[in-house]
């Protein structure tokens, strides 16, 4: 059964369940009578952090997870990175163990535009406050959002996540949107993405749940999730 979800996108584990049992050991005539409780051992939890992009997947990236993986989710419509901060930092203290964290934020924070320092500083204070988490899988983000920004925030970020990447690939796992969508055709652009060209459409979200997927599969090991492909048009 899927952990039931609360108001605030959290999931709530099961409970442990105790059960008694009663083997018999006849040894001379006597009974002895055994008495234990057994708990169910929960999937290992996964925080998923993001923005409107994250809301909109959510139920693809709930298929895709469950029941491998205890998904709790925290994202807000139109957030930066900033406002995140705190929220994250409770949910993983509230929350602990969580064996992984999804994140896709900075979204907003390109279309915002302005200096990419700022935007950089505020990724690396959430790469500080994840940094008891073992496993992190980032998403880069859409080559749209530049545009909108009129700057390079979106580029400097997924720059920073590229780095992360290349210099621990064994915890930090990536999630190329960005790369996927430079790979389509204009043509195949409006399958995957609104036409506002940053919110992902159905097909979309199902490719970003089955990349967090593949991407958490992958954690601890050294190699790095095959891009997944469109189907041939």
């Amino acid at each position: 059964m899927p952990p039931e979800r609360t108001g605030t996108g959290h999931a709530v584990p099961d409970p442990p369940r105790c059960r008694s049992f009663v083997p018999y050991f006849l040894v001379s005539s006597i009974a002895v009578i055994l008495v234990g409780c057994s708990s169910v051992t929960s999937p290992p939890r996964v925080a998923v952090v993001g923005d409107s992009i994250t809301a909109l997947a959510q139920p693809d990236i709930s298929s895709a997870l469950e029941p491998s993986y205890g998904v709790g989710f925290l994202f807000r419509i139109s957030v930066r990175i900033d406002p995140m901060l705190d929220l994250v930092a409770s949910d993983l203290q509230r929350n602990s163990p969580t064996a992984a964290v999804v994140i896709n934020l900075g979204t907003n924070d390109a279309i915002a535009g302005g200096d990419s320092a700022y935007a950089l500083m505020n990724f690396d204070q959430l790469m500080t406050t994840v940094g008891s988490v073992r496993c992190v899988v980032l998403t880069t983000i859409g080559p749209f959002a530049d545009n909108q920004g009129g700057s390079d925030v979106g580029a400097s970020l997924n720059r920073r996540m590229n780095d992360l990447v290349a210099a621990d690939p064994r915890r930090y796992k990536l999630v190329d949107w960005n790369g996927f969508l430079k790979s389509l055709n204009s043509q195949v652009h409006p399958i995957y993405l609104q036409r506002d060209l940053i919110h992902e459409t159905q097909a979309g979200a199902r490719w970003i749940a089955a990349s967090d997927k593949k991407a958490l599969d992958m954690c601890g090991t050294d190699e790095q999730i095959p891009m997944i492909r469109p189907p041939t048009m």
